[in-house]
């Protein structure tokens, strides 16, 4: 049988949209603010989500948008607009997890907390 994209659901054609749609996730958008930053706002919630702990405080949000602004004014400072388009961008989608987490819609991203004692 010849597999027949994109209607074909065999494992091998599963696991190759699978790969291209985490490749997807995890390029970084630069050019297109508004698309980026709803791409990167997923990627972070993948990549730093945690069910395991209550959630950020205000300051934790605070501390965070600050560093990665200061990342963006340092490459932009540089000269490198590639990293300083992206620490926009990622600045930008931290804020929008914080306004997800504020508003209950999304407390998925945790980023800089540590688990609980005696978990990994």
């Amino acid at each position: 049988m010849i597999c027949r994209p994109p209607d074909c659901r065999c494992r091998a054609c599963v696991l190759e949209e699978n790969a291209a749609l985490k490749a997807r996730l995890n390029t970084p958008e630069i050019e297109d603010f508004a698309r980026g930053v709803v791409a990167e706002a997923q990627h972070q919630r993948a990549r730093f989500g945690s069910d395991h702990d209550a959630g950020k405080s205000a300051l934790d949000w605070f501390w965070l948008i600050g560093y990665l602004a200061q990342k963006a004014a340092f490459a932009a400072l540089a000269g490198d607009r590639h990293k300083a388009l992206h620490h926009t961008i990622s600045t930008a989608a931290a804020l929008a997890n914080w306004h997800a987490a504020l508003s209950d819609h999304d407390t998925s991203m945790r980023p800089g907390i540590a688990p609980p004692a005696g978990q990994p």
